[in-house]
């Protein structure tokens, strides 16, 4: 079958591609992250430092700055980074949709993110 005739079938819009790699990227630095901290965790069992409590994300962000590379913290930083890929998701279909003026969707796209946002205030600012 010629190319041109197949071409309709597999054309795939720009946001899709986006948010498919966003998805991805997301899943493998974060995996990488965790495989990291439990490597170093496994060669060098001293490294460990085990938080009282769970660490903010203002702590996290300081430790991985300082360049502490300690097993818990890269864990840890690859659990929120885990966590930030949908929302980082949500964005790039916005965006995306945008580009490519499917305002229907970037409508919808901008609820799904607004109520992600209300999610994230909830929790960090009412519940505690």
């Amino acid at each position: 079958m010629p190319d041109f005739i197949s071409i309709s079938n597999n054309v795939r819009h720009d946001a899709e591609r986006w948010t498919g790699r966003v998805l991805r990227i997301g899943v493998w630095v974060s995996a990488s992250l965790m495989i990291a901290g439990l490597l170093i965790a496994a060669m060098y069992p001293s490294t460990i430092v085990v938080f009282s409590s769970n660490p903010t994300l203002g702590n996290l962000v300081m430790r991985m700055l300082s360049g502490s590379f300690d097993p818990v913290t890269l864990m840890f930083a690859g659990l929120v980074f885990l966590m930030f890929t949908p929302i980082l998701r949500v964005i790039t279909a916005v965006v995306g949709f945008g580009v490519e003026r499917d305002w229907r969707f970037v409508f919808v796209s901008s609820v799904v993110l607004l109520l992600l946002a209300c999610e994230i205030v909830y929790s960090i600012f009412i519940k505690g």
